[in-house]
């Protein structure tokens, strides 16, 4: 059972930035923390576009609270209605880019941002699935949280608290959605062989696969593919596929999840991270202004916000990093994928700047920010001249230079 609730780039201008004298123009970036791991290929999208974390619960898991309490701030709720669902957006907390600001002092300043989904499930008959009627909307996810009641002593049945059972619960309600789409797909394979037309052998194959895994209680995402077959699935957008982060809501009393044990390791079983959240403690902690934040965190005992943690541990799942362009405008972040080079980072900003790429001048954030001065970076030498293949490495900062 889950839980139901209310639910690029400009060329000129602060990005691009003319050197005196009229040399080519440059563009900056900054990178996040490295990620732990890598994220499958199959669910792979354009990593400029915003982050998308749709939230998925149990019965009385406080799945909306949890929203709220991410897309809560001290200016107010950040969250609109998609029909039945909530979505709220959130800026990505990225200290080096707020250091960057404060030395350039821009116009405009625009952090990376995360799109979070409070997932509504409707009504459904006895012996259906919940998110059967979803998947379209689910799609669209990069990842999903899966957060689990780990507060109180009894869950919405009046049974044990059970946080490891919730979640597997979860997770078989994704396979179950991913095996009624392959058996229908299966049965229009069918269907067409029997009026002779010609099938995708290989798409047949695919879900053949598919079809045996699911029906053996296996998400997809841990399941071997080779290079054709992830080319044939990946149109299917099958939930099983996606990585996820799973969320215990604890109660106050309960920071450290010192009984959360068997839900941690049923979580590694499944490829999953498992995350801290206490959604009352963080719903009135985000409505602190920083100063007072940092009060908070130190008599709870607490390093930094869980809404922090979540969303450094979704750009670890997903192996994003962020850059970002820097001048008087502007400081803008963007999010790419781990091992991006400095040619394709180029094109992120402008085609232009891709086709026309010369070199691309790199230097680390924490020299930057030290000497705050590029020139000086220039003179102390920690100022380097990247080429095309160059992977671009965290906290990197680069101007571009390139023929118009």
């Amino acid at each position: 059972m889950l839980e139901s609730g209310p639910v690029p780039v400009q060329y000129k201008g602060s990005w691009i930035h003319r050197r005196a004298g009229g040399s080519a123009p440059t563009v900056s970036f900054l990178f996040l923390p490295a990620p732990a791991f890598r994220y499958k290929r199959l669910q792979e999208r354009d990593p400029c576009m915003a982050l998308s974390l749709y939230l998925i619960g149990a019965p009385r898991s406080g799945k909306t609270a949890v929203f709220e309490a991410l897309t809560n701030t001290p200016e107010g709720r950040h969250f609109s209605a998609k029909g039945a669902h909530h979505v709220g957006t959130v800026k990505v907390p990225d200290a080096r880019l707020a250091a960057l600001r404060d030395l350039y002092q821009p116009k405009k300043y625009t952090p990376a941002e995360v799109t979070f989904v409070d997932v509504a499930l409707p009504p459904v008959p006895e012996g259906r699935h919940a998110l059967s009627s979803l998947t379209a909307l689910l799609g669209e996810a990069d990842a999903f949280v899966l957060v689990v009641q780990a507060f109180g002593e009894m869950d919405s049945r009046g049974k044990p608290l059970d946080p490891a059972g919730q979640m597997d619960s979860m997770v078989l309600e994704l396979v179950f959605a991913d095996l009624e789409k392959v058996e229908t797909r299966l049965g229009r394979i069918e269907h067409e062989r029997k009026r002779g037309l010609k099938i995708n052998t290989a798409e047949a194959t695919a879900l053949e696969k598919s079809k045996a895994a699911l029906e053996a209680g296996q998400p997809l995402r841990l399941v071997e593919w080779s290079g054709e077959e992830e080319k044939v699935l990946r149109t299917f957008q099958f939930l099983s596929m996606k990585p996820a982060l799973v969320v215990a809501n604890v109660g106050e009393g309960d920071l450290k999840g010192a009984m959360l044990d068997p839900l941690r390791q049923a979580a590694e079983r499944h490829g999953y991270q498992t995350l801290i959240f206490c959604a009352v403690l963080e719903a009135e902690m985000a409505q602190l202004d920083p100063s007072a934040q940092a009060a908070f965190l130190k008599d709870y005992g607490l390093d930094e916000p869980a809404r922090v943690r979540l969303i450094q541990g979704a750009y670890r799942l997903l192996n994003l990093i962020s850059f970002f362009t820097v001048g008087e405008d502007e400081v803008r972040a963007w999010t790419i994928r781990r091992g991006t080079s400095a040619l394709a980072a180029a094109g992120k900003v402008h085609s232009d700047i891709e086709r026309g790429f010369i070199r691309a001048e790199t230097v680390a954030s924490a020299d930057l920010l030290q000497t705050r001065l590029w020139s000086a970076c220039r003179d102390n030498a920690t100022l380097r001249l990247e080429g095309k293949t160059y992977e671009v490495r965290d906290g990197d900062v680069i101007h571009f230079r390139f023929n118009a």
